[in-house]
């Protein structure tokens, strides 16, 4: 119950990040761009949940989700600044995202 008062605050954050973050390479003459296509295993069993959290990762900049692999096992990801980092942005989709979608009714 306390993730759901809270995800809001925390993806607004994420867009808010994601989006200065982009910006700032689109302004920039040296992007630190370092795109990376990502897999990342997913628990949710629900058609509707796996289609939410592609759109939560579709509409925070700098993420896309490209497809769905294995049966809906796996969410398959493009991230313009994961390559440093893959790990990093799996967990984020992960802990974050997921985890407050698997709460849902």
């Amino acid at each position: 119950m306390k993730l759901i008062l809270i995800f809001p605050f925390l993806y607004l954050k994420d867009i808010l990040v994601g989006g200065f973050q982009v910006a700032q390479d689109i302004l920039s003459p040296r992007p630190k761009l370092k795109p990376i296509i990502l897999r990342v295993p997913l628990s949710l069993t629900s058609p509707n949940k796996r289609f939410l959290l592609a759109n939560l990762v579709s509409m925070t900049p700098g993420t896309v989700a490209v497809a769905e692999e294995d049966e809906g096992r796996t969410l398959v990801v493009h991230s313009l600044y994961g390559a440093d980092h893959p790990d990093l942005v799996i967990s984020t989709i992960q802990n974050r995202y997921q985890k407050f979608l698997a709460q849902l009714p």
